[in-house]
């Protein structure tokens, strides 16, 4: 459980903080739910993704609520997913060490906006056909994320080995193996951070360059909704059903929580 809230922790910080590429000018955020399905398992990173875009979309406007499903997919099944399915080869090749988790991470970094690139495609599909909706969304895309998929290999290792170093009891063994990180690696991954932070704090969003221009060059803007369940009784069953869910998940979170029994060692 403590692992597990650390993730969220750490998912939720790197999934708002905006990392400018000043070549582009243009800002986008590393995901880590590559490297947390590697630690944690995929069937865990889920909740954390979805309960993380939620929080963002709601005090943010960080992603949004009519995209909650499609990005909850992308970023805490199809990635994750993605990294498990690759690590797998990957160290059957012989690459079991740093190089190979960073090429995993990096590889899974890009196959989340993959993923929201065939999304986008089909959304819009009524106004241009996928495929070519996918192509522009991809290009738009690369200049962006080919460098921020490097800078999330380097920070998916640089967490492995931090905790192999403090805390390797919290890795599988197939981590574990990886080693501690040398100082002098985390000062370096330090400056290169602060290097591609520092610059271009004005640049626009990528949701907004890639994705807002290519739905409003097809006539669909961004700010209206691609499906409209706002009106009528579908969308009032709609509100209420998914409220209920909410709540009940909510509810047997609380039941654990409160249900558990002291521990009698401690009395």
């Amino acid at each position: 459980m403590v692992l597990l809230a650390g993730a969220t922790s750490l998912l939720f910080a790197a999934t708002l903080l905006p990392l400018p590429v000043p070549v582009v000018g243009a800002t986008s955020h590393i995901c880590l739910t590559p490297v947390l399905a590697l630690i944690i398992g995929v069937r865990q990173i889920i909740w954390p993704t979805f309960f993380v875009l939620v929080l963002q979309a709601v005090f943010f406007a960080h992603g949004g609520l009519t995209t909650l499903g499609i990005n909850t997919l992308t970023l805490g099944a199809f990635g994750p997913l993605l990294a498990v399915g690759l690590w797998a080869p990957i160290r059957r090749l012989g690459l079991n060490n740093k190089f190979g988790l960073a090429l995993t991470c990096a590889f899974a970094d890009l196959g989340i906006y993959v993923g929201d690139a065939m999304a986008l495609g089909l959304a819009l599909s009524d106004a241009a056909p996928p495929l070519t909706t996918f192509t522009a969304v991809l290009l738009g895309f690369a200049p962006v994320q080919i460098p921020l998929a490097i800078l999330e290999a380097v920070a998916s290792v640089g967490i492995v080995q931090i905790l192999a170093g403090r805390r390797p009891d919290l890795l599988p063994d197939r981590l574990r193996a990886l080693g501690s990180t040398p100082p002098r690696a985390t000062l370096l991954s330090l400056v290169f951070l602060l290097a591609l932070v520092s610059p271009g704090c004005a640049y626009e969003g990528i949701d907004g360059t890639v994705f807002g221009a290519t739905a409003e060059s097809l006539g669909r803007p961004p700010t209206d909704s691609l499906l409209d369940l706002s009106q009528g009784e579908l969308g009032l069953a709609m509100t209420i059903i998914v409220l209920f869910g909410l709540g009940f998940v909510a509810g047997r979170a609380w039941e654990r929580l409160l249900g558990r029994q002291p521990d009698a060692s401690r009395r």
